[in-house]
Protein backbone atom coordinates (compact mmCIF):
# COMPACT_ATOMS: atom_id res chain seq x y z
CA UNK A 1 0.00 0.00 0.00
CA UNK A 2 1.36 3.40 -1.02
CA UNK A 3 2.11 5.94 1.69
CA UNK A 4 0.61 9.42 1.32
CA UNK A 5 4.00 10.87 0.38
CA UNK A 6 4.17 8.45 -2.56
CA UNK A 7 0.46 8.38 -3.40
CA UNK A 8 0.02 12.15 -3.79
CA UNK A 9 2.73 12.68 -6.43
CA UNK A 10 1.35 9.79 -8.47
CA UNK A 11 -2.25 11.02 -8.17
CA UNK A 12 -1.08 14.50 -9.18
CA UNK A 13 0.62 13.17 -12.30
CA UNK A 14 -2.43 11.13 -13.27
CA UNK A 15 -4.74 14.11 -12.76
CA UNK A 16 -2.49 16.26 -14.97
CA UNK A 17 -2.35 13.49 -17.59
CA UNK A 18 -6.15 13.52 -17.88
CA UNK A 19 -6.04 17.27 -18.54
CA UNK A 20 -3.25 16.88 -21.10
CA UNK A 21 -4.73 13.94 -23.01
CA UNK A 22 -6.18 16.10 -25.78
CA UNK A 23 -3.31 18.61 -25.90
CA UNK A 24 -1.11 18.65 -28.99
CA UNK A 25 2.26 20.05 -29.95
CA UNK A 26 5.46 20.42 -27.94
CA UNK A 27 5.20 19.80 -24.19
CA UNK A 28 7.96 20.66 -21.70
CA UNK A 29 7.97 18.57 -18.53
CA UNK A 30 9.77 20.87 -16.09
CA UNK A 31 11.54 19.07 -13.22
CA UNK A 32 10.41 15.85 -14.89
CA UNK A 33 11.94 13.48 -12.33
CA UNK A 34 11.98 9.87 -13.48
CA UNK A 35 9.51 10.46 -16.31
CA UNK A 36 6.25 9.61 -14.55
CA UNK A 37 4.26 12.10 -16.66
CA UNK A 38 5.83 10.84 -19.87
CA UNK A 39 4.76 7.31 -18.96
CA UNK A 40 1.15 8.46 -18.45
CA UNK A 41 0.68 10.58 -21.59
CA UNK A 42 3.12 9.27 -24.22
CA UNK A 43 0.36 7.42 -26.08
CA UNK A 44 -2.31 10.13 -25.81
CA UNK A 45 -2.76 12.61 -28.64
CA UNK A 46 -0.30 14.21 -31.06
CA UNK A 47 2.35 15.38 -28.59
CA UNK A 48 6.12 15.59 -28.40
CA UNK A 49 7.25 15.56 -24.77
CA UNK A 50 10.63 16.82 -23.59
CA UNK A 51 11.88 16.92 -20.02
CA UNK A 52 14.41 18.80 -17.95
CA UNK A 53 15.76 17.80 -14.55
CA UNK A 54 18.80 18.62 -12.46
CA UNK A 55 19.35 15.07 -11.17
CA UNK A 56 21.30 12.62 -13.29
CA UNK A 57 19.73 9.65 -11.50
CA UNK A 58 16.25 10.94 -12.32
CA UNK A 59 17.25 11.53 -15.93
CA UNK A 60 18.42 7.93 -16.23
CA UNK A 61 15.02 6.78 -14.98
CA UNK A 62 13.17 9.05 -17.41
CA UNK A 63 15.23 7.93 -20.38
CA UNK A 64 14.58 4.31 -19.46
CA UNK A 65 10.89 5.10 -20.12
CA UNK A 66 11.79 6.52 -23.54
CA UNK A 67 11.68 10.20 -22.59
CA UNK A 68 13.89 12.86 -24.20
CA UNK A 69 15.49 14.77 -21.32
CA UNK A 70 18.20 17.38 -20.84
CA UNK A 71 19.99 18.20 -17.62
CA UNK A 72 19.41 21.71 -16.35
CA UNK A 73 18.20 24.04 -13.63
CA UNK A 74 14.52 25.01 -13.89
CA UNK A 75 15.42 28.52 -12.67
CA UNK A 76 17.53 29.05 -15.80
CA UNK A 77 16.51 26.56 -18.45
CA UNK A 78 18.55 25.89 -21.61
CA UNK A 79 15.51 25.95 -23.93
CA UNK A 80 14.96 28.56 -26.61
CA UNK A 81 12.35 31.29 -26.33
CA UNK A 82 8.74 30.43 -27.26
CA UNK A 83 9.56 26.88 -28.36
CA UNK A 84 6.85 24.91 -26.50
CA UNK A 85 3.07 24.86 -26.76
CA UNK A 86 2.72 23.73 -23.14
CA UNK A 87 4.92 23.70 -20.05
CA UNK A 88 4.13 21.44 -17.09
CA UNK A 89 5.69 21.55 -13.62
CA UNK A 90 4.41 18.97 -11.13
CA UNK A 91 5.31 17.96 -7.57
CA UNK A 92 7.91 20.71 -7.36
CA UNK A 93 6.64 24.08 -6.18
CA UNK A 94 5.86 22.88 -2.66
CA UNK A 95 9.56 22.17 -2.06
CA UNK A 96 10.45 25.83 -2.50
CA UNK A 97 10.44 27.91 0.67
CA UNK A 98 8.31 30.70 -0.82
CA UNK A 99 6.68 31.91 -4.03
CA UNK A 100 9.32 34.63 -4.53
CA UNK A 101 11.94 31.87 -4.49
CA UNK A 102 10.03 30.04 -7.23
CA UNK A 103 9.35 33.17 -9.30
CA UNK A 104 12.34 32.65 -11.64
CA UNK A 105 10.85 29.29 -12.60
CA UNK A 106 7.50 30.95 -13.35
CA UNK A 107 9.29 33.40 -15.63
CA UNK A 108 11.29 30.67 -17.32
CA UNK A 109 8.14 28.68 -18.09
CA UNK A 110 6.59 31.79 -19.57
CA UNK A 111 9.72 32.46 -21.64
CA UNK A 112 9.86 29.00 -23.24
CA UNK A 113 6.11 28.81 -24.00
CA UNK A 114 4.62 30.31 -27.15
CA UNK A 115 2.21 33.24 -26.97
CA UNK A 116 -1.19 31.93 -25.82
CA UNK A 117 0.50 28.71 -24.74
CA UNK A 118 -0.48 26.76 -21.62
CA UNK A 119 1.33 26.41 -18.29
CA UNK A 120 0.26 23.69 -15.83
CA UNK A 121 1.32 23.96 -12.19
CA UNK A 122 0.22 21.94 -9.18
CA UNK A 123 0.03 22.88 -5.51
CA UNK A 124 -0.72 21.12 -2.27
CA UNK A 125 -3.93 22.50 -0.80
CA UNK A 126 -3.41 24.75 2.23
CA UNK A 127 -7.11 24.51 3.10
CA UNK A 128 -6.81 20.76 3.69
CA UNK A 129 -6.11 20.26 7.43
CA UNK A 130 -4.33 16.93 6.85
CA UNK A 131 -1.93 18.57 4.39
CA UNK A 132 -1.27 21.45 6.80
CA UNK A 133 -0.54 19.04 9.66
CA UNK A 134 1.63 16.76 7.53
CA UNK A 135 3.72 19.66 6.22
CA UNK A 136 4.00 21.29 9.65
CA UNK A 137 5.36 18.06 11.11
CA UNK A 138 7.81 17.67 8.24
CA UNK A 139 9.05 21.25 8.46
CA UNK A 140 9.84 20.80 12.15
CA UNK A 141 12.58 18.36 11.07
CA UNK A 142 14.24 21.19 9.09
CA UNK A 143 15.32 18.87 6.28
CA UNK A 144 13.85 20.72 3.29
CA UNK A 145 10.72 22.86 2.95
CA UNK A 146 7.25 21.53 2.18
CA UNK A 147 4.88 24.44 1.65
CA UNK A 148 1.14 24.27 0.86
CA UNK A 149 -0.57 27.13 -0.93
CA UNK A 150 -3.98 28.61 -1.59
CA UNK A 151 -4.97 28.61 -5.25
CA UNK A 152 -5.51 32.35 -4.95
CA UNK A 153 -1.81 32.82 -4.11
CA UNK A 154 -0.75 31.12 -7.34
CA UNK A 155 -3.32 32.96 -9.44
CA UNK A 156 -2.06 36.32 -8.15
CA UNK A 157 1.58 35.35 -8.74
CA UNK A 158 0.91 34.17 -12.29
CA UNK A 159 -1.23 37.18 -13.14
CA UNK A 160 1.68 39.40 -12.10
CA UNK A 161 3.88 37.78 -14.76
CA UNK A 162 1.30 37.92 -17.53
CA UNK A 163 -0.83 34.76 -17.28
CA UNK A 164 -4.53 34.19 -16.72
CA UNK A 165 -6.16 31.21 -15.04
CA UNK A 166 -8.09 28.94 -17.43
CA UNK A 167 -8.80 25.86 -15.33
CA UNK A 168 -8.47 24.52 -11.80
CA UNK A 169 -8.83 20.78 -11.21
CA UNK A 170 -8.83 19.11 -7.80
CA UNK A 171 -6.37 16.34 -7.02
CA UNK A 172 -8.56 13.84 -5.20
CA UNK A 173 -11.97 14.88 -3.86
CA UNK A 174 -13.36 18.04 -5.46
CA UNK A 175 -13.97 19.92 -2.23
CA UNK A 176 -12.00 23.01 -1.09
CA UNK A 177 -11.16 21.42 2.28
CA UNK A 178 -10.73 17.80 1.17
CA UNK A 179 -8.79 18.12 -2.10
CA UNK A 180 -5.15 17.11 -1.64
CA UNK A 181 -4.12 19.74 -4.14
CA UNK A 182 -4.96 21.39 -7.44
CA UNK A 183 -3.72 21.38 -11.01
CA UNK A 184 -3.92 24.96 -12.27
CA UNK A 185 -3.86 25.72 -16.01
CA UNK A 186 -2.77 29.17 -17.13
CA UNK A 187 -2.62 30.86 -20.51
CA UNK A 188 0.36 33.03 -21.37
CA UNK A 189 -0.98 36.42 -22.41
CA UNK A 190 2.18 38.46 -22.87
CA UNK A 191 5.95 38.44 -22.62
CA UNK A 192 8.20 40.66 -20.62
CA UNK A 193 10.78 41.00 -23.38
CA UNK A 194 13.50 41.98 -20.93
CA UNK A 195 13.46 38.39 -19.64
CA UNK A 196 13.94 36.75 -23.05
CA UNK A 197 17.29 35.15 -23.81
CA UNK A 198 19.17 35.32 -27.07
CA UNK A 199 18.51 32.23 -29.17
CA UNK A 200 21.35 30.19 -30.59
CA UNK A 201 21.37 27.42 -33.16
CA UNK A 202 24.45 25.38 -32.39
CA UNK A 203 24.89 22.04 -30.67
CA UNK A 204 22.24 21.85 -27.93
CA UNK A 205 20.13 18.94 -29.13
CA UNK A 206 17.90 16.34 -27.56
CA UNK A 207 18.17 12.64 -28.25
CA UNK A 208 15.85 12.67 -31.29
CA UNK A 209 17.54 15.59 -33.02
CA UNK A 210 15.14 18.43 -32.15
CA UNK A 211 17.24 21.56 -31.74
CA UNK A 212 15.38 23.10 -28.80
CA UNK A 213 18.25 24.30 -26.70
CA UNK A 214 20.62 27.21 -26.48
CA UNK A 215 24.35 26.68 -26.61
CA UNK A 216 24.63 26.55 -22.83
CA UNK A 217 22.43 23.45 -22.53
CA UNK A 218 23.79 20.29 -20.96
CA UNK A 219 22.72 17.52 -23.33
CA UNK A 220 24.09 14.64 -21.31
Amino acid sequence: MLKLRDYLPLLTVRTAARILKDYTGMVADIACGNGALFKEIRNGGNKNIFGIDISWNQIIGARAKGASVVMGNILEMPFKNRIFDTAVCLNTIYNFASLPEFEPAFKEMIRVVKDNGRILIDIRNKKNPIIRLKFWRHNRKKLFPTIPYYTEDIEIAMKAVGCRLLQKSAVGIDNPYLAWGYIMVFEKEKDDCTDLKADYTDDGKLADGFNLCNRFSKSV
